[in-house]
């Protein structure tokens, strides 16, 4: 009988304890690999990046070169957690996600055998979530290094509702938020280890990226002398013959193509809904589509919004932007169609304004449709030369456009009587916020005083 019942007892605790077992064997699998002799493991503060890493070696003849560039970094496992995270929150910042984060990234630093070793990404999909994986040499390129992490980054975002199969993430927007934060003037993104001089003193080399006049100047400068890419070229990339990675020329491209998304009303919303839609889809264009589909009704939107950014980006300079007082009459004669009237039917057309208060008031909607998406793509692309004091003015003037338009839009299934009281509704709301948004930029047209040279240092138009 006590056989009987230790076999008994025995035979239950196997039931629940192989089950147990067996759910934790992927993390088993992972955290084995970290567990072998003479590898060295560390992990991030929040626990996201583990990185693993066996001893040291630099044996080929280029690494004392390599070494001495500054476009190469060489890897600490320590220091190279606190660098994964600064670069994660940065990423977060530019999207302005929410910081959370639901898959694990084991990095393994392996011995520089040249100066353009592999970097292998690799992700896998167990009962509970995703895992990375990326192998890096232990000397690489600073690029290089920022760009697998955003990589890694941008799949861990997208692939948290991912079931079926892993997102297919946009080159354009790799290499785009990547140029975006090695040259966002963020300061010390990547932690050298410290080294020893022939003194014997350890000396560690502080890599900082210092603010230029403008976080694009230096995609301003390649793409002024070089031809942008089109939304065509950045969608199918051309890798170069040499490197097998996109040119400078398309980084640059993308880079002024993300900005530019990220800075558009509801951009990063957008943007986080394009990385949130990738799984869906095998196609990323599709995802991209709906995303933004508030903004780009038709595909051909984007490549006419594309090409006119260009226009804009190259055709002056970066670090300028007009004064407070043209700042105030472009924005106050866009605020102010100009349309052409005829009088008589044999009459040449007469120039004349209106507000956009008479466009939604008198207007039919088809038109006033078409007239109010122009004019909300105008102030979206006037935002970026005025002054920083009409920026907040510029967003609420879109913000109400654009939901007018959502309401004006808005097919409802309600009565008719109904519906008309909504769309009365909506009229009236939208006609009291631009009464309020006009009397603003009333209140901060500069005034003839502050623009004399005697009086303009002692009497600003604007505090500093």
């Amino acid at each position: 009988m006590p056989n009987q019942a230790r076999q008994s007892k025995l035979r239950t605790c196997a039931n629940w304890l192989i089950p147990a077992l067996l759910s934790l064997m992927p993390f088993a699998r992972a955290e084995a690999q970290l567990s072998a002799p003479g590898v060295f493991v560390s992990r991030s503060v929040s626990g996201q990046f583990i990185v693993q890493s066996a001893r040291a070696s630099f044996g080929f003849p280029l690494v004392n070169l390599l070494q001495n560039d500054t476009n190469f970094v060489r890897l600490d496992p320590t220091l190279l957690t606190v660098s994964c995270e600064r670069i994660k929150q940065i990423l977060w910042r530019y999207l302005d996600a929410p910081s959370s984060w639901s898959g694990k990234i084991f990095l393994r630093l392996y011995p520089v055998n040249s100066a353009d070793d592999a970097i292998l990404i690799d992700s896998d999909h167990f009962s509970d979530g995703w895992q990375y994986r990326i192998a890096l040499p232990n000397l690489i390129q600073r690029e290089r290094y920022v760009r697998s992490i955003v990589r890694v980054l941008l799949l861990e975002i997208a692939n948290r509702n991912a079931r079926e199969h892993s997102a297919e993430i946009p080159t354009w927007l790799i290499e785009g938020l990547s140029r975006e934060i090695l040259e966002s003037g963020e300061r010390q993104i990547i932690l050298a280890p410290p080294q020893m001089s022939d003194a014997g003193l350890r000396i560690t080399a502080l890599l900082v990226n210092a603010r230029s006049a403008s976080p694009l100047e230096q995609a301003h400068r390649e793409l002024s002398v070089g031809t942008p890419l089109n939304f065509q070229q950045l969608s199918w990339p051309v890798p170069d013959p040499l490197t097998g990675e996109p040119s400078e020329l398309y980084r640059s491209s993308s880079q002024v193509f993300v900005h530019q998304l990220l800075v558009l009303p509801g951009g990063c919303a957008c943007m986080r809904a394009l990385l949130e839609e990738l799984p869906s889809y095998y196609n990323w264009q599709f995802a991209f589509q709906h995303a933004f589909r508030d903004i780009f009704q038709q595909p051909l939107d984007i490549e006419k919004w594309w090409s006119l950014q260009l226009v804009h980006f190259t055709g002056r300079e970066l670090s300028e932007n007009w004064p407070t007082e043209e700042s105030w009459h472009k924005l106050d004669e866009l605020v102010r169609s100009a349309v052409q009237i005829r009088i008589g039917t044999n009459d040449l057309p007469l120039q004349s304004e209106v507000t956009l208060q008479t466009i939604i008031r008198d207007w039919e909607p088809t038109r006033q449709t078409h007239a109010l998406e122009t004019k909300l793509r105008e102030l979206q692309m006037l935002r970026p030369r005025l002054t920083r004091e009409l920026i907040p003015l510029v967003d609420d003037y879109c913000r109400t456009i654009e939901t007018y338009l959502q309401n004006l839009n808005h097919k409802a299934s309600f009565l008719n009587l109904r519906k008309q009281a909504f769309r009365q509704r909506n009229v009236q709301q939208t006609l009291s916020l631009l009464d309020e948004l006009d009397a603003r930029r009333a209140a901060l047209r500069p005034s003839d005083k502050e623009n004399l040279p005697m009086q303009a240092e002692s009497h600003p138009a604007f505090p500093p």
